[in-house]
């Protein structure tokens, strides 16, 4: 074949021009952006690497090992911090290497969480497990990158990683820090509106004796304060729960201390064998720790209505079950069916009267023939009443004294047999705190009570 000495010119000049263009391209990489452990080029973005699954990859459990980890999210809590979470072997513990710092967690239950702090835009994790006696096992490979929009939630159900595969509402570091602490006027104006309304119910009540009672739910954290990672919380001198527990012993009001007793039995093996105080993987009580509160409230109604005592541990069903991943795992944007807990639930065994109906039409739990024991609250046009929404029962049994019940949703859990203590009750929606003068002269009651919770104070006293 005849060669054109023009053509190998024209070619020549070209290879010229590419080499030319390949130095100056590669001048203008920002090398910070690249970990030297990996090449991410063949990866257009995270989902792809989610899209994995343990089939592509060599997982097989050599003997004396611990089986590997599966990574099932990854998620970006802020822009260069991850959270990861997969399965397990049961009792595992989990090592991620490829952040800031090689960081440890115990896993629970067969999951894990783990957040990692990331040094580069994109990030090859090396994720390990371990079980006692036996070697580490194989690697799990995770791409993670830095996502700019990640931020957190503008709700305020934001949640972080704490420590051991915990979740923790971001909001209650403020509370146990005590950044969030009332002035004193503030606190003057607690007072004085707890005392008006005191007034103004017993003026509209004709007479009849009406006692207020301010019930106090203390935010998890504040009695299981070890799920928060090392160095992140100062004990303050003074806390927004302290400072209203105070104010309101200086009304007439009637307090329930629910800290005080939960700080007495919190690490009670009873209590740990009913299911602790509160859900793990939800923000709510547990059942047994409802139970605890309901039964307190209820020790202060009978001190004038004996008969209102509340009804005894043995007048419940107790038994364990699976219950899927609650709202920290919502939350979080985790997988609730990967992030379980088992809880102990309390069936009652006396709503059977037909002058509860109305309580027992009251939709609880999402969906417990699935094991989603989250609280029901969505509003419905419906006949559907949901746990939280505003209801109103007469039980006609005059024995019983009556109530009108301001609540948050730290109630949800006790509210139905909270409800059944009473004659008449109206239990309005959870969140509203407004003063009804029409309720106290329609329902005339013996008691209004207010349940709320730590980290709620605000909206219940309308602090801006």
């Amino acid at each position: 074949m005849k060669i054109n000495a023009n053509n190998i010119r024209r070619i020549a000049m070209m290879l010229g021009l590419v080499m030319m263009l390949a130095v100056v391209l590669s001048a203008c990489v920002n090398t910070d952006d690249v970990p030297e452990i990996m090449d991410t080029s063949f990866v257009e973005d995270t989902s792809e690497v989610m899209d994995d699954t343990s089939e592509e990859r060599d997982l097989t459990t050599e003997p004396g090992h611990t089986d590997a980890p599966i990574v099932t999210n990854v998620i970006n809590i802020t822009p260069d911090t991850v959270a990861i979470s997969g399965t397990c072997e049961e009792g595992a513990v989990i090592r991620v290497k490829g952040g800031e710092e090689e960081v440890t967690a115990n896993s629970r239950d067969g999951y894990f969480i783990i957040e990692t702090k990331l040094p580069y835009k994109n990030n090859l994790l090396q994720i390990t497990a371990k079980v006692e006696g036996e070697e580490e096992s194989k690697v799990w490979e995770e791409i993670a990158r830095f996502n700019a929009t990640a931020d957190t939630r503008l709700d305020g159900n934001s949640v972080s990683v704490g420590v051991d595969s915990l979740l923790y509402l971001d909001k209650t570091v403020g509370d146990a820090n005590g950044d969030n602490v009332y002035t004193e006027s503030q606190l003057t104006a607690i007072k004085n509106l707890v005392s008006d309304n005191i007034t103004a119910y017993i003026n509209r009540s004709s007479g009849k004796e009406v006692e207020m009672i301010y019930v106090l739910i203390p935010n998890s954290t504040s009695i299981y304060s070890d799920v928060y990672p090392e160095g992140l919380i100062e004990k303050p001198a003074t806390t927004v729960y302290d400072q209203v527990l105070n104010t309101l012993n200086k009304t007439r009001a009637t307090v329930v201390d629910m800290r005080a007793i939960f700080n007495n039995v919190a690490k009670d093996e009873a209590v740990i064998n009913k299911g602790g105080l509160y859900r793990v993987t939800d923000s709510s009580l547990s059942h047994y720790g409802a139970y605890l509160t309901y039964a307190e409230v209820m020790k202060a109604v009978s001190t004038r209505f004996p008969e209102a005592a509340a009804k005894a541990e043995g007048d419940f069903d107790w038994k364990n079950v699976k219950a899927l991943g609650g709202d920290l795992v919502k939350y979080r944007e985790l997988d609730k069916n990967i992030i379980t807990e088992e809880i102990v639930v309390s069936l009652p065994k006396f709503m059977e009267d037909e002058a509860l109906a109305t309580i027992n039409t009251v939709v609880k739990y999402n969906d417990t023939e699935k094991n989603d024991y989250s609280y029901y609250t969505d509003v419905r046009e419906d006949e559907i009443t949901g746990v939280a929404e505003r209801f109103v029962t007469e039980t006609k049994r005059d024995n019983l004294p009556d109530a009108i019940i301001y609540r948050d949703y730290s109630s949800l859990p006790f509210s139905d047999i909270l409800a059944e203590r009473f004659n008449n009750v109206v239990m309005e929606s959870a969140g509203n705190f407004t003063f009804d003068a029409t309720s106290v002269v329609q329902y005339s009651p013996d008691y209004v009570i207010f349940v709320l919770s730590e980290d709620n104070m605000d909206t219940a006293f309308g602090i801006n």
